[in-house]
């Protein structure tokens, strides 16, 4: 299925959150945050969270500084 990600365009054949974010090797990094068409998903809610075609999702990473 076709998603966004991150405003790029690609297909997945992962149907959660949370295979697409192993699949991106994010699953296990810490400081992130990741929405699904606007929305924030808790990460103890990622492996519940189903993929949907066109959905946008966004990820978005802490950082250090000011």
């Amino acid at each position: 299925m076709q998603v966004f990600f991150n405003d790029i365009s690609e297909n997945t054949n992962s149907l959660t959150l949370e295979k697409l974010l192993l699949d991106k090797n994010l699953a296990d990094k810490t400081g992130i945050a990741v929405a699904i068409n606007d929305f924030v998903i808790l990460k103890t809610k990622w492996a519940e969270t189903p993929i949907k075609e066109n959905d946008k999702i966004l990820v978005i990473t802490a950082s250090a500084g000011g």
